[in-house]
């Protein structure tokens, strides 16, 4: 075993005998061995000039192998000519320092040690070397690393709970916001807005099939998406194709037709409602090419949103049909009574602030009731629904077609004045007359009607008056022979 021997020139100066210094390298020497850390002492060229029993334990090496040997041979054997002459300079340099490092043991372990380096002076201040005392950390750096990876795996599923957290409001307040909407175009602009929100860094666009079911029509987009020239057939799209989620990664070989040529990856997803798929979701993300589908939290909101958005159009277009039912005669198609009125009511507030005219027509289909009783009810059911088509033709998009009553039609004419009206009620005898009249391969006689004209605000200011006002037109020309237009204030007059 080296020890460290005090410089000949220290027995001098301290006056102590050979003996009582032997003894003091004696108690030195057990302090250096008992210390419980690894004590190693090199020259200015890093050869070791002192090894302890720590040292032994730590790196494997004896002091008989290590004493005398360059640490390049020894524990420092891996660094490079670079990090070995950095070491030899701060030796020689005399500096203190204190690091963490990794080192090789003889047989080839790889340890973590805490070092700690002073430098080594002789009697007269001069530096002679260095003193390095050495720890082994490698089992706590492993736990430390162990709880490092812990707090990140930790801080990993905090921001995943949090980003649960935040997509679950999201797409709560989306559904929230769909159930109180009256309007499509409404329930749109929400699905747009919600996808921004989980989507921020991608672009879309949302398409709704027709109630034909042969094209899916635009409704909504986000981000860099533009509304596509036309409608999206659904022989276009492979998700609606197989109706299950379409996933195309960079360069993807099965794309679908109405992908942009720019859309570098995207995702497809099929809307469904009820049991009917109700159009497309189209989104720019990033796929996977090797398990083709998208990052999991990226394929989680996709799936989470139409999951949504599928039931709540779906309820949307119940309330839709059902409100139409209400307010549709199941025969004609045409609005009922009840919608009459209240559509004329806006109407008449419409017009007395616009100081425009209002004109109401009441059709009344003559002889109706041999029709029922000649043919039966299906052939006059035929011929009121025949005639009620051909009325709706050959009206503004602005007119309101209704059934008021029996074989009895109204229609209110916003913005008409009397020549308007009459202008118009020409137009709906010429298609009531060319309106087929064969039903089930037995030909009917050709319907004519009578008609029965008021406008506001000469013949009335309230809804009642008017419709009382074009009522009794109608009965004058009944009573005058049928096929015939009267107008309110007027003599009835053939319309032949």
């Amino acid at each position: 075993m080296q020890v460290l021997k005090p410089q000949a020139g220290r027995i001098a100066e301290s006056g102590q005998s050979k003996a009582d210094l032997h003894e003091l390298d004696q108690v030195l020497a057990q302090v250096l061995e008992q210390t419980g850390e690894a004590i190693i002492v090199k020259d200015l060229n890093a050869v070791v000039t002192y090894w302890n029993r720590e040292a032994t334990a730590l790196y494997g090496f004896s002091a008989h192998e290590a004493v005398g040997q360059p640490l390049r041979k020894l524990h420092a054997a891996d660094l490079s000519e670079v990090e070995y002459a950095r070491l030899l300079e701060r030796v020689r340099a005399g500096r203190l320092t204190s690091s963490s490092t990794e080192r090789r043991k003889k047989s080839g372990e790889i340890v973590r040690v805490d070092l700690k380096t002073s430098p080594l002076l002789d009697a007269h201040g001069k530096l002679v070397g260095e003193i390095t005392v050495a720890r082994d950390v490698t089992a706590l750096h492993r736990t430390e690393e162990s709880l490092r990876g812990n707090i990140r795996a930790l801080a990993a599923t905090v921001r995943q709970l949090e980003a649960f957290h935040h997509d679950g409001k999201t797409l709560s307040r989306m559904t929230e916001l769909l159930q109180s909407c009256t309007q499509r175009a409404e329930a749109y602009s929400i699905v747009r807005e919600t996808s921004a929100q989980l989507f921020p860094h991608s672009s879309g666009s949302l398409f709704i099939f027709r109630e034909s079911r042969d094209v899916l029509e635009y409704a909504a987009s986000w981000g860099r998406s533009r509304a596509p020239e036309a409608g999206l057939a659904p022989d276009d799209c492979w998700a609606l194709r197989l109706g299950s989620p379409h996933f195309v990664p960079r360069k993807g070989a099965i794309r679908c037709r109405h992908a942009h040529e720019d859309a570098d990856s995207y995702a497809c997803m099929p809307v469904q409602g009820q049991g009917q798929t109700l159009g497309l979701l189209h989104i720019a993300v990033e796929v996977n090419p090797r398990t083709m589908r998208p990052a999991r939290p990226i394929d989680r909101r996709l799936h989470a949103l139409t999951d949504r958005v599928g039931p709540a159009l779906a309820n949307l277009k119940l309330r839709d049909a059902l409100r139409e039912m209400a307010l549709r005669d199941s025969l004609t198609g045409l609005y009922n009574r009840r919608y009459l009125e209240d559509a004329l009511i806006r109407e008449l507030h419409r017009a007395e602030r616009g100081a425009k005219p209002v004109s109401v027509v009441m059709i009344d289909i003559d002889h109706f009731k041999q029709f029922n009783d000649n043919f039966g009810h299906d052939a006059g059911d035929f011929v009121l629904s025949a005639l009620a088509r051909a009325i709706a033709k050959s009206i503004r998009p602005s007119d309101i077609a209704c059934r008021y009553g029996g074989e009895e039609l109204a229609i209110v004419l916003p913005d008409a004045s009397l020549e308007c009206a009459q202008e118009r009620v020409a137009q709906m005898r010429v298609a009531i007359r060319n309106t087929n009249s064969t039903h089930l391969g037995q030909a009917l006689p050709p319907p004519t009607a009578s008609y029965g004209i008021a406008v506001y605000p000469k013949d009335g200011t309230r809804p009642a008056d008017l419709l009382r006002s074009a009522d009794q037109a109608l009965y004058r020309a009944k009573q005058a022979g049928r096929d015939r237009v009267c107008v309110a204030g007027q003599a009835a007059h053939d319309a032949s």
